[in-house]
């Protein structure tokens, strides 16, 4: 089921190898380490700071996802973010192996990583504390308080796609094509995790959870455009999204990375599949709607009280 004519092709298995190649060549999964292609690379461990600092791969730098996330996991801005990375010893142009335990968490520092401008990412899918066990470690360490050196990575701004232009390319006659990386449930809104539920009008669903098991067993489904528009359900999850992608699927995907939370916010933008929540039943009674017949007659028993007395006081004052 695609959104027009123009993309009037139905979605096909194909094999991971066939359907594109494991990312990019300075984008992409790593299974192994100790791979040739990142020799020398700076591993960036993204567990928690603690775990990290107390044992982690030899010159590890700690950058978990939270040095990058705001109030209500709002992404900080691009000024807070190259702080960030400046602060933690990065300079951009370096090669960074980016590990972890939680893929998620991985692959949004990864993602983030790239989109700022990082010269080259490679992403470690094996979890790190196993192999910790039996490889030589250290204590790694955390971002400093000044930035050294300073971070001069370009970014990699037309993979980054914000509302108003998305709005803009949705009324287009050749709307970008779209992907929504959240579970079936929260694509149909029968979970709601916003103001609303639903997705962006005409996005086709391929959830994170499952296309992250395709691409560990090298068999994707991914739908036969050239390019897509990617989100999932805030930027935490459409730049992880974006890198299972991009990285692990070889796919040509861009990221919207205020996701499904920043659209649904905004009223006036289009959405398929709306609903929203029920409103909770003690607001239906305080409103009137919903209220048990026994709670009416007690209310029009105490308004005719009310009129009666009224009447009694007028009529008393005419005959006086």
């Amino acid at each position: 089921m695609l959104r027009s004519a123009v993309f009037a092709l139905t979605l096909l298995l194909v094999s991971g190898v066939a359907a594109a190649t494991p990312g990019t060549r300075n984008f992409f999964y790593l299974s192994r380490f100790g791979d040739p292609r990142v020799h020398n690379a700076v591993v960036v461990d993204t567990r928690p700071r603690a775990d990290c600092i107390a044992r982690s791969l030899p010159g590890a730098r700690c950058l978990p996802p939270r040095e990058f996330l705001g109030p209500h996991d709002r992404l900080a801005s691009f000024r807070d973010i190259v702080w960030v990375l400046g602060a933690t010893g990065l300079s951009g142009r370096e090669t960074v192996l980016v590990a972890g335990d939680d893929a998620v968490r991985r692959d949004f520092v990864a993602g983030l990583l790239y989109l700022a401008g990082q010269s080259r990412v490679a992403v470690l899918t094996a979890p790190l504390t196993p192999l910790l066990a039996h490889t030589p470690s250290a204590p790694g360490t955390p971002r400093g308080m000044f930035r050294n050196p300073v971070y001069q990575g370009q970014p990699r701004a037309g993979l980054i796609v914000l509302r108003e232009d998305l709005a803009r390319a949705l009324q287009s006659p050749h709307p970008p094509y779209l992907l929504d990386g959240r579970s079936r449930a929260s694509y149909w809104g029968r979970r709601i995790r916003a103001l609303r539920g639903g997705h962006l009008p005409g996005a086709q669903p391929l959830p994170m959870a499952a296309l992250r098991i395709d691409v560990a067993q090298h068999d994707v489904e991914l739908p036969l455009v050239a390019s897509a528009v990617v989100y999932a359900n805030n930027a935490y999850d459409s730049i992880a999204y974006f890198t299972l992608l991009r990285a692990g699927a070889g796919f040509d995907a861009r990221v919207y990375p205020g996701g499904w939370e920043d659209w649904a916010y905004h009223t006036g933008l289009p959405v398929d599949a709306e609903t929203y929540r029920e409103r909770p039943r003690a607001l239906a009674a305080f409103t009137g709607a919903d209220r048990p017949d026994s709670d009416k007659s007690i209310m029009s028993v105490f308004a005719g009280l009310v009129l009666a007395a009224v009447t009694g006081y007028y009529l008393g004052r005419r005959r006086a």
